[in-house]
């Protein structure tokens, strides 16, 4: 045998070797699934929506002003023959509406209301365990309590929940003044 062909035989002994004793680990177990963000704007301010609280997002749908109305609420717009309240994510979150949003996303699970804002900046798939979470006080206006920071950019993630919680409560407190 020459010096060459037991080489050879090494090395495809060690292969085999190798390839069998993968069967001999445990496959590696899955942690916690990643979380699915949307990076969005508001103002000039960055933030996050989970991809599990809305049910779609859409560029220039035309809303339709209803006279009289809260300022947070925009108006409506039609969504597959469902009509939807369109509500300003700018006003919810405590800043001043300057311009139309070109922006919407529709909540989960009913999408009966949906939020407007400026812009859409990404999708963000990040580990739960890079979401830090704050025990409240400033900064954590209707469920921003928790936020990601990515490079330099720290986005608070809004709650939808908490948002049409919010519309709920501002709604109940209108028609108790009626």
């Amino acid at each position: 045998m020459t010096q060459d062909h037991a080489t050879a035989t090494d090395r495809v002994q060690a292969m085999r070797d190798a390839f069998d004793s993968t069967f001999s680990v445990a496959p590696p177990t899955a942690g916690d699934p990643p979380e699915d963000l949307l990076a969005i704007g508001v103002g000039q301010a960055p933030y996050a929506l989970r991809l599990s609280e809305i049910t779609g997002l859409y560029a220039n749908k035309p809303v339709t002003r209803l006279p009289g109305t809260s300022p947070e609420l925009l108006g409506i717009a039609g969504f597959r023959g469902t009509i939807v309240a369109v509500y300003d994510l700018r006003v919810l979150l405590g800043a001043e509406a300057t311009e139309p949003s070109r922006w919407l996303v529709l909540a989960a699970p009913d999408s009966t209301v949906g939020f407007a804002f400026d812009r859409f900046e990404g999708h963000l798939r990040v580990s739960r365990d890079a979401i830090a979470t704050h025990a409240g006080g400033e900064g954590t206006r209707l469920g921003a309590q928790e936020t990601i920071q990515l490079a330099d950019v720290v986005r608070p993630i809004v709650r939808v929940p908490a948002l049409l919680e919010a519309i709920n409560v501002t709604k109940e407190s209108q028609e108790k003044e009626s």
